[in-house]
């Protein structure tokens, strides 16, 4: 419990972002003697803490850019930094498209670097710390960099999405993603699709691969619902890939009384008020915008839910709002997208394909009354999968072993 934990994440605590590592946290707070949360952003508003966690901002303004002169001084780190881009692009590198942005992104590594070298590395001792990336992004490509100098620098880094699969970017390829899977010490996947991905995609690097599962914390389980009406609940934020649009377009074929609450902002919300005005008189809409999580979960302990729908066509891990739906014994109808398929089965609720029609979820959501998802021992084993695969306090603590084994390892406390 001497151990302390450096956490890099990309705005946590700051705004509303990164909202499942409050799941986390907990955990981590209590695994180790101290905490250093050090967000890439910052933003508005600070979520409540634990009593061992600390706020550093190394970087007051991350947008800062390397001058000319700083460039030639470091020019070890920006050789290493375009190796990395050559063997993850090739001559794509060169591109139009692509120059001016990456010129404008090794500047800024260069600059962070530097920031890093000054303020953080005199403190850094890795007998007693260690170092997490919550993402396999910037931070991770900064900490590789780091190491390339100074080999006592070891870190480990978890993967979801966007930091995961190459088709979320636009070029099509994750830059530095080279230096990254060099350096790092273990990488920890938040799901098996990922995990998967990575061992076809970095075959030579599969021994630094690792399951970990991200989790929730019990709140207990939802009221049961009655037998009048159905009522559909859906989290996310709307914006074209989470198509909350088309469970509003399924609605409108639905035959049924059903009413709907949808938590979450974006912005396609103008589209999709439109669309909900326009619904027919058997559906109801609540549509409650951007809220905190504590009070989603709140929500979720007082209002009898049916099912819980996630549409996506582009998710990273296991969409969090899943796992949190759930823990309070609902059953789930998802799309088969990124890691979604990790709580997906009989025993949960109904996987639909990716490119499921409006008229396809209608059909299901009309006949899920009646149907064998509605009854209290479906909802009791929906809750079951979750305790057995995604409570936070389990998955968390397995976590924190794993950190604690690898550090114990690397410095011979073994």
């Amino acid at each position: 419990m001497n151990k302390e934990l450096w956490l890099f994440t990309q705005s946590f605590p700051f705004g509303r972002g990164e909202a499942f590592l409050e799941n986390e946290l907990p955990t981590l707070a209590q695994r180790f003697a101290r905490v250093s949360l050090f967000p890439l952003h910052g933003g508005e508003g600070m979520r409540p803490l634990p009593g061992n966690v600390q706020v550093e901002r190394l970087l007051p303004d991350p947008y800062a850019r390397a001058t000319p002169a700083q460039l030639l001084r470091r020019s070890g780190d920006v050789r290493r930094l375009v190796s990395s881009l050559w063997q993850d692009m090739g001559m794509a590198m060169f591109s139009k498209r692509w120059r001016g942005e990456l010129q404008s992104t090794v500047r800024g590594h260069v600059h962070r670097l530097a920031v890093l070298e000054r303020e953080l590395l005199p403190r850094y001792d890795p007998k007693r710390v260690v170092l997490y990336s919550y993402w396999t992004h910037e931070w991770a490509t900064l900490l590789a960099l780091l190491q390339a100098t100074h080999p006592e620098v070891r870190f480990i880094s978890r993967a979801h999405g966007f930091d995961l699969y190459e088709h979320q970017h636009a070029s099509g390829v994750i830059p530095f993603r080279a230096l990254q899977l060099r350096a790092v010490a273990k990488l920890f996947c938040v799901s098996l699709a990922g995990s998967a991905h990575m061992q076809a995609r970095h075959p030579a690097y599969r021994g630094k691969y690792e399951l970990a599962r991200l989790g929730t914390a019990d709140h207990g389980i939802n009221p049961r619902p009655g037998k009048e009406g159905l009522h559909v609940a859906s989290c996310s934020h709307v914006i074209p890939r989470k198509r909350v649009l088309l469970l509003a377009e399924a609605l409108s074929r639905t035959t049924k009384p059903v009413h709907w609450t949808h938590f979450g902002d974006g912005s396609a919300m103008p589209l999709l008020k439109d669309r909900v005005a326009r619904l027919p008189a058997n559906v109801t809409v609540d549509l409650k915008g951007a809220a905190d999580n504590a009070a989603i979960m709140r929500w979720y302990q007082e209002n009898p839910v049916d099912v819980f729908v996630l549409t996506s066509e582009l998710e990273g891990g296991v969409a969090v709002a899943l796992q949190e739906a759930a823990s309070f014994g609902i059953p789930l109808i998802a799309t088969d997208s990124g890691g979604v398929r990790d709580i997906m089965n009989e025993q949960t609720g109904l996987l639909l394909p990716t490119q499921v029609t409006a008229a396809e979820l209608a059909r299901v959501l009309d006949g899920f009354k009646g149907g064998p998802m509605d009854n209290a021992t479906f909802r009791a084993g929906v809750r079951a999968y979750w305790e057995e695969h995604f409570r936070a306090e389990a998955t968390f603590n397995r976590f924190c072993d794993r950190l604690l084994e690898l550090h114990a390892g690397r410095n011979g406390d073994q």
